[in-house]
């Protein structure tokens, strides 16, 4: 374990640190753990974070049967990401201070820690394992997916331009904040090229030359001004979901959030987690149920406003694949798919809805 006390790899974590943990958060009484074994889970899901399932092993009154270990990545580069947009350090604030707030499920935070020196961090989560997922590569299910834009639309309604900006939530920053443009202005420079190595026979010249443009308009392409904006997820993709009887949404992954409209995650959850198909014959009625679930708690987002931060979203989330696919570590033969279907659905969403046309 370093010097600062927190477990970054699982190599790092002992029985005595998971048993002050879990009694820390009430998840263990008089028990100890006495020993623990531990699975890698994830590979190419989470692309930012490495995560570990824990299966303690009790001496005396037991606590949880399992437990998920996140920590961060290795691969240097995706370090410096993470560090640039400062997301280990956000997601840990998150569930401090934000998580119980949410209508939106996510999973019981037992421990968590970050260093703002070295950007090392630990969460300690609740399994989920129990609960249903569902393939990004696949597509989500239409039902699936209005589920879930309802449940985005409700844990929007919660921080709708809520005052808790100014004190409890103040480390949320705008999405047009800085680091957040020049962060992204540098990572789809820095990677363009080895993206297009490996990805570019899937990039038409329309594609490309909103591309090579991106860099000098990211700051204006990230920018709603005069629109009244929430706490967004930013990385509200099926991958990130987990569904439970009720039906309960359950999120993770909460380290790019962000103080944005609410349009950007629909716009990125409809233009990637949807098969192109699905999203062109559901599309409209989609956007109505996240409407109609904003209007139940009181808040009109007008429909012209709705559409052009929709498709300003879908025409921004070309970034996401540029820089995954030119600068992150693909761990495996998933994560190199995810990255392509990701880039083939947005492709077809910017192309259907003209956004072109926004590109500054």
């Amino acid at each position: 374990m370093a010097g600062h006390g927190i477990p970054t790899t699982v190599d790092d974590v002992t029985a005595d640190w998971l048993t002050a943990s879990l009694r820390d958060a009430g998840a263990l009484g008089d028990g100890t753990v006495a020993s623990f074994s531990s699975e890698l889970i994830g590979q190419g899901v989470g692309l930012m974070g490495i995560l570990h399932r824990l299966r303690p092993n009790y001496d005396g009154k037991p606590g949880p049967e399992t437990v998920v270990l996140k920590t961060p990545v290795e691969h240097e580069m995706t370090r410096f990401v993470a560090r640039t947009f400062q997301f280990y350090g956000k997601e840990v604030e998150f569930y401090r201070t934000a998580a119980a707030r949410s209508p939106l499920a996510t999973p019981r935070c037992l421990a968590s820690a970050h260093d703002p020196e070295t950007d090392d961090f630990v969460l300690l989560l609740e399994d989920l394992g129990d609960a249903e997922v569902h393939s990004q590569l696949d597509g989500c299910p239409v039902e699936v997916a209005e589920t879930a834009v309802r449940a985005i639309a409700g844990h929007h309604a919660e921080f709708w331009e809520s005052p808790l900006f100014t004190d409890e939530l103040s480390w949320v920053p705008f999405g047009w904040d800085p680091p957040m443009p020049q962060g992204v202005q540098q990572g789809v420079s820095t990677a363009w090229e080895p993206f297009l190595a490996s990805f570019g026979d899937r990039v038409d010249d329309r594609i490309r030359a909103i591309g090579e443009r991106f860099p000098l308009v990211v700051e204006e392409m990230m920018t709603f001004p005069e629109r009244q904006t929430t706490l967004a997820h930013g990385d509200f993709r099926l991958d990130n979901l987990f569904f439970r009887p009720g039906p309960e949404v359950v999120a993770i992954d909460w380290q790019i959030c962000v103080r944005t409209v609410g349009a950007y995650d629909l716009g990125y959850f409809l233009s990637q987690s949807l098969t192109t198909e699905d999203r062109r014959a559901h599309e409209e009625r989609l956007l109505e149920a996240y409407r109609d679930t904003l209007a139940d708690s009181g808040i009109d987002y007008p429909v012209n406003q709705l559409l052009e931060d929709y498709r300003r979203t879908a025409l921004f989330c070309l970034c996401y694949p540029i820089q995954a696919g030119g600068s992150v570590e693909l761990v495996n033969d998933r994560a190199v798919e995810l990255v392509g279907q990701m880039l083939d659905r947005v492709v077809a969403a910017i192309h259907d809805l003209d956004a072109g046309e926004l590109l500054p």
